[in-house]
């Protein structure tokens, strides 16, 4: 049974184009997971971990800091003091470590534990 209406001409709810990145998206979290972050990873004071100020944006970090994401230690198993195998990897391919991704990371340790638990001398010639 037609009811004579193009269900193409519906109108639609009005939504934004695009999210916002996460340039732009504010940190959103509570105090109390970032400092149950910086106890679980065991950050030590001198490095002078931060909260971020409300409605910042992972562009604000104060000069001499850079924005790192949770999900970067939890999921992409980052640690501090970084190991000198991903600060190498890092400099051959031009990059900062704030421009690897939750996803890339796990690449590059989990190709140093292979080579360290199998006692093989890391290079990174190796790894490219």
């Amino acid at each position: 049974m037609s009811t004579g209406v193009n269900p193409s001409t519906k109108k639609r709810k009005y939504r934004p184009r695009n999210p916002p990145g996460p340039d732009r998206a504010a940190i959103n979290w509570k105090e109390e997971e970032f400092q149950n972050l910086v106890r679980d990873m065991g950050f030590r004071s001198e490095w002078g971990a931060q909260f971020p100020t409300p409605h910042s944006t992972a562009l604000d970090a104060p000069p001499g800091y850079i924005t790192l994401y949770a999900a970067f230690f939890r999921e992409g198993n980052f640690r501090l003091p970084m190991t000198k195998f991903t600060g190498e990897v890092l400099s051959n391919y031009g990059l900062h470590i704030s421009q690897i991704n939750v996803l890339g990371l796990p690449r590059i340790t989990h190709f140093e534990f292979i080579c360290r638990a199998n006692r093989i001398e890391l290079t990174f010639e190796m790894f490219c």
